[in-house]
């Protein structure tokens, strides 16, 4: 037998992180929520009821109603749909960004593409940017236009309301951007872009990839509309930590997110029940760890702007110019809730160069030579190569004028040890 969840929407968000959504069993009274491996489970009439209401196998003309949907979502009967785990992690979640309810994938682009495809029927065009995660980039302007004849518009033609008179609001299916880009780091003007949708096409979802930020640092629900928005997560990075879970997140409105649920179970990105544990464990300590990556994301920086001249570093960073982030940012940039991360070119160097400086680096054994980020170690990559490796995307954003582009993502180590491996890979590059 096991307990319901407690109500803590109001608690602060590091309560809310250690204890939203959990379940109790009373039986075995363990103060965490127990991996559940199973793979199927006792039916009871009301699944029954539910997945006939669901299938329409009794009542065709009669559909399933949102609040139904998801009393079957959360019943445990076959673990691709439900399984607890899953339930404790989507439920955190939804009380961690003040929205209806969250489903949970099995890596960032299933939610990515569970989301969007969710948005897609009978539409011709999606808002965004080529300044995103590479695989993001190749689904929205590959994928979604050769698989399903969406066209991308560019959130500038957005925002200019040159679109107007040429396209109509319900061909378009969602405004999607990250909140802080990969991998120049660039903050996109949401309420710009909320105040368009607003006026011209209100029934337009605006989707944020908030990997970056972590609703630690920002949520965007404090500044768009819970109840027709969506916000989306690479669970992999900040939310699990320690580079040892791969996972996507969700959140949004009830309606949007059962849509989005029936689409991760059609495409089989579910998430496995296990994972779920290690990435509701990831959370709670999410607030901890996140406010040392932002120190020492902020002593880093620091360094860098002070060594740039010496070492001919260009920063990329919402950093470089306070003045020019949209308005919605400025606290987060007056405060340096900006996460770990810090994107740089060495001037006048190449890949070759790129690539010894990071093997230095390694050697010191204090920052990994390794793609991915958000994890308490310090990892160092090149978009070049790895999250942006497309030639027209390379093209789109420039990044082919910085061929010695360094994407650091910032740990918790020490920091001072930190900025020592950095300035000795320096040293020897440029002696």
């Amino acid at each position: 037998m096991t307990s319901e969840p407690k109500d803590l929407k109001n608690s602060g968000l590091g309560t809310r992180l250690i204890h939203a959504g959990e379940i109790e069993d009373e039986r075995i009274e363990a103060v965490v929520t127990p991996i559940y491996r199973a793979t199927t489970y006792k039916l009871s009439e009301d699944v029954y009821a539910l997945t006939k209401k669901y299938g329409r196998t009794e009542h065709p003309n009669i559909a399933i109603k949102d609040h139904e949907l998801k009393a079957l979502r959360y019943k445990n009967f076959y673990v691709r749909d439900s399984n607890p785990n899953n339930a404790v992690l989507q439920r955190k979640m939804a009380t961690i960004e003040g929205c209806d309810d969250c489903v949970a994938t099995s890596s960032g682009m299933g939610a990515i593409a569970s989301t969007l495809l969710s948005l897609a029927r009978g539409k011709k065009y999606i808002v965004s940017t080529p300044q995103l995660y590479g695989m993001a980039y190749s689904f929205i302007y590959h994928e979604m236009k050769e698989g399903y004849g969406l066209e991308a518009l560019s959130v500038e033609d957005f925002l200019s309301r040159k679109w107007t008179g040429k396209i109509s609001p319900g061909e378009i299916g969602a405004v999607y951007v990250e909140s802080l880009s990969n991998p120049f780091l660039l903050i996109p003007p949401l309420d710009e872009i909320k105040e368009v949708r607003d006026e011209l096409c209100p029934e337009v979802p605006v989707v944020v990839d908030n990997t970056f930020l972590t609703p630690v640092n920002f949520r965007p629900f404090t500044l768009l509309d819970s109840e027709r928005d969506i916000v989306l997560y690479s669970a992999t990075k900040y939310l699990g930590g320690h580079s040892d879970v791969m996972a996507g997140l969700v959140c949004g409105p009830l309606s949007k997110i059962n849509q989005i649920w029936e689409k991760m179970a059609i495409y089989g990105c579910c998430l496995d029940p296990e994972t779920a544990y290690y990435l509701e464990r990831g959370l709670k300590t999410l607030h901890v760890r996140m406010a040392r990556h932002n120190q020492n994301m902020a002593e880093v920086y620091k360094y860098l702007a002070g060594v740039s001249e010496k070492f001919r570093i260009k920063l990329f960073h919402p950093l470089n110019d306070e003045r020019a982030a949209p308005k919605f940012a400025r606290s987060l940039l007056e405060q340096k809730r900006l996460g770990g991360m810090i994107t740089f070119n060495i001037q006048g160097k190449g890949e070759e160069v790129g690539i010894r400086f990071m093997n230095l680096i390694h050697e010191t054994g204090v920052i990994k030579h390794a793609t991915s980020l958000g994890g308490v170690e310090s990892l160092i990559s090149m978009p070049y190569n790895m999250s942006q490796a497309t030639w027209d995307q390379q093209e789109k954003i420039e990044l082919k004028r910085y061929p010695c582009l360094l994407r650091f993502s910032v740990g918790i180590e020490d920091v001072g040890d930190i900025i020592d491996a950095l300035d000795q890979a320096f040293r020897k590059i440029w002696s």
